[in-house]
């Protein structure tokens, strides 16, 4: 039966809240079907992608600092503008953005567990850029290359799934 009948309402307890008139024991309609873990692919492929277009943005202009500094120095300006802060400020900034985009990304998407995510993804992206960094330097502005971008963003993604986040 959908709904209970009088003989299966239980009394009032003293206990209970006053505004419980009747506790009913709800019986469900259809038998109760297993629920498949679900694994945040597609999400965390977007979030991915999100992080590393912060990131990267974040990155340039904080290395483009650090060649205007590298220009100023030898152009013989004074004490107190170093390239070398810049540039360590900027690998560090991305590399905070990018743990940072991931938790808040998913933790948005209402996914649990995703520290060993943000922990691969912090440590890959400076991983990434410190062995690509030459790229970006050569030029203002420039890019990292497409290929370890596409490897980082598919390790990270593939690691969301690894602790079966659970949704709540």
């Amino acid at each position: 039966m959908i709904f209970p009948s009088r003989s299966e309402e239980q009394p009032i307890h003293a206990h209970h809240h006053p505004s419980h008139r009747t506790a009913r024991r709800l019986r469900p309609c259809c038998p109760a079907r297993p629920v498949r873990p679900r694994r945040p692919g597609r999400e965390a492929f977007l979030v991915t992608v999100v992080a590393v277009a912060l990131s990267h943005v974040i990155l340039s202009d904080g290395l483009f600092v650090s060649l205007v500094g590298q220009a100023a120095t030898n152009m013989g300006a004074g004490p107190g503008y170093s390239s070398d802060v810049s540039f360590t400020s900027a690998v560090v900034n991305t590399t905070l953005t990018m743990a940072l985009v991931l938790w808040v990304g998913m933790r948005l998407l209402r996914e649990r567990r995703v520290y060993l995510m943000v922990l691969v993804g912090a440590v890959g992206w400076f991983l990434t850029v410190m062995a690509n960094v030459d790229a970006l330097l050569e030029r203002a502005y420039g890019l990292l290359p497409l290929a370890p971008m596409v490897l980082f963003v598919l390790v990270t993604a593939l690691t969301a799934g690894l602790l079966r986040p659970v949704r709540r």
